[in-house]
């Protein structure tokens, strides 16, 4: 390999971990300082689930605790589209949420469809364990899915909502640009827009509930209990089903039936605040 083409390479790497340094929330240097591996969450295909970011342990603690995401003080997951952007699935993504104007009417679907396959005998007990850690982490999954396309939706389809989402979000707070540029950064605005909102995770509850807060000036419902269950949804997907403590999180049928409970609670509250049941597209 010749000494131009390694140069490129170089130049190459270095953008890669600049640009994974802006997503972590630290430094390029101090990426650099304590080093990183990347494994794949991948199919049997090769479908890229996920991309692991692993940090050593001896890592200093000061840049660790910069890092946004960080779980079990070593790894970040990332999704595909975050290291390697892909204009055309933000906007695939972005028309189907767009689509999507039932969004209040599928959560209830979804719900009564989880209370229905909770309610199902199953004499085999690993299969019923199996069962139930589906249906919780349904359960979560579908409150997301509201929270994303709630948030996306209306947000979208109204310029009072689009302008409080710009002004407070601390992602267009943090850009800058020369007077020149305006004209050319007012037409890349709603690309910008469009991808903050698509890449925003919607389980980060606190983080969500700024950004409802702001852009649709509402109190937001109460979410201490709701956190608490995220993140056992955390333990059943990431931890196999195990605690930080190495214990297996229990689950029944009258525990899985509170969360279905709790999460519509909250929904239809969140529903109400926002006068869901009186929108018409």
């Amino acid at each position: 390999m010749g000494r131009a083409s390694e140069m490129m390479i170089e130049r190459q790497q270095e953008e890669f971990e600049k640009k994974l340094a802006d997503i972590l929330g630290i430094t390029y240097d101090e990426l650099s300082e304590i080093g990183y591996e990347i494994e794949t969450n991948e199919s049997k295909d090769g479908l890229i689930y996920n991309y692991i970011i692993e940090f050593p342990e001896d890592s200093s603690s000061e840049i660790l605790d910069k890092i946004n995401g960080l779980e079990d003080r070593k790894r970040v997951w990332l999704q595909p589209w975050e290291l390697y952007e892909d204009n055309d699935y933000y906007d695939e993504q972005y028309e189907a949420i767009l689509q999507n104007h039932q969004f209040y009417n599928n959560f209830q679907t979804e719900i009564q469809n989880l209370q229905k396959l909770n309610g199902l005998e199953i004499e085999d007990s690993n299969l019923h364990k199996i069962l139930k850690r589906q249906i919780y982490i349904g359960c979560i999954g579908t409150l997301e899915t509201f929270l994303s396309d709630t948030f996306i939706n209306l947000t979208a389809n109204d310029d009072e909502y689009f302008k409080n989402f710009v002004k407070s979000h601390p992602e267009f707070r943090q850009r800058k640009f020369e007077l020149r540029e305006i004209f050319e950064q007012t037409d890349k605005l709603k690309d910008t827009a469009k991808k903050v909102m698509i890449d925003t995770i919607y389980y980060d509850l606190p983080k969500v509930r700024e950004m409802y807060r702001a852009t649709f000036k509402i109190d937001f419902p109460e979410i201490k209990e709701i956190v608490k269950y995220v993140l056992r949804k955390h333990d059943l997907v990431h931890r196999n089903g195990k605690t930080k403590e190495n214990e297996f999180v229990i689950l029944d049928k009258e525990i899985v039936d509170k969360v279905l409970r709790k999460i519509t609670e909250f929904v239809d509250e969140l529903a109400d605040k926002l006068n869901l049941k009186d929108i018409e597209w």
